[in-house]
């Protein structure tokens, strides 16, 4: 494959090597399309609630979070920018000149994909997390704790970076640290260390929570209009969904009893969907009800359509 390169220039007068021809990277897009989803919001007084589990905090700047991809197709590592097509550049994919371990080259081998941080004024690509092996699909498969161990082995052993040929940019590990690290001001990052679910973004503010509010209980809200849309992402086992608040807080998992439903996730793409819920109290657990879509319209107490 022969790719259609410009250099262009980032923020801070980083300058990088760029694919310009949407058709070359357009099955790429498609194929990481479930893993360029941005982080779900999440709120300062839910955090209490997260130390039942085991939580990673990670402090953001303002640098791009994206995809790094090892791309056997093109026998190349492409950086692709989380930005939507309405910011002020729009997606971007940097081809970024990296000696790397022919293995993740070879013909037939699957993707090998890392969520990371491009931040052009420290000039650091920052690797947060392992996500695809040479295809196998370590997000769903294992810990964050496992995944990180992917993360540190591709810097230290498998890629080697000559600073002069990716404009200076100098590629390492995030600084995750554990949830007690977290702070009551700046933006964060939180990270569950179970498999499969996605990272909450938190834009702390100056004032923690009080202590009353350390425990959130799973219960039905008061709706002021329109019916209730969570969060669905494909949990351990068949149908079976674990459902969440667009605050990130667990719901527990889904109660699925309508062979029409079960139907619907079956067909569903990616790990994570919208899905309209009824709590029902004999079970005590959220009944999905049906899927919904970004078009629609309602209001909820759950989640802004």
């Amino acid at each position: 494959m022969t790719l259609e390169i410009k250099q262009q220039v980032w923020n801070d007068d980083l300058r990088l090597p760029c694919l310009t021809n949407p058709t070359d990277s357009a099955a790429l897009l498609q194929e990481l399309e479930t893993l360029r989803k941005p982080p779900i919001p999440f709120q300062s007084k839910h955090v209490p609630a997260l130390k039942r589990n085991k939580w990673f905090v990670l402090k953001r700047d303002r640098g791009r979070r994206g995809l790094l991809v090892i791309w056997p197709a093109a026998q190349c590592c492409v950086y692709i920018s989380g930005d939507a097509p309405h910011k002020r550049f729009g997606l971007r994919i940097a081809l970024l000149r990296v000696r790397i371990d022919p293995t993740f080259l070879e013909e037939g081998t699957g993707l090998t994909v890392f969520a990371a941080t491009l931040s052009a004024e420290s000039r650091t690509l920052s690797i947060e997390d392992a996500l695809l092996w040479k295809g196998r699909n370590l997000l769903q498969e294992e810990t964050f704790t496992k995944r990180w161990t992917h993360v540190v082995q591709w810097i230290e052993h498998y890629c080697i970076v000559d600073t002069r040929l990716v404009g200076g940019l100098t590629i390492q590990a995030a600084n995750w640290e554990p949830l007690a690290a977290l702070r009551p001001s700046g933006v964060w990052m939180l990270q569950s260390d179970d498999p499969g679910r996605v990272v909450l973004l938190l834009i702390a503010q100056n004032n923690p929570s009080p202590p009353h509010k350390a425990v959130v209980e799973i219960k039905a809200p008061v709706l002021e209009t329109g019916p209730l849309v969570a969060v669905a992402t494909r949990d351990v086992g068949p149908e079976q969904w674990a459902l969440a608040s667009a605050d990130g807080v667990s719901l527990g998992r889904a109660l699925i009893r309508r062979l029409a439903v079960s139907q619907s996730l079956r067909s569903v793409k990616g790990v994570i969907t919208r899905v309209r819920v009824e709590w029902i109290p004999q079970f005590q657990k959220w009944e999905i009800c049906e899927l919904t879509d970004s078009s629609a319209r309602h209001s909820s107490a759950f989640l802004p359509m």
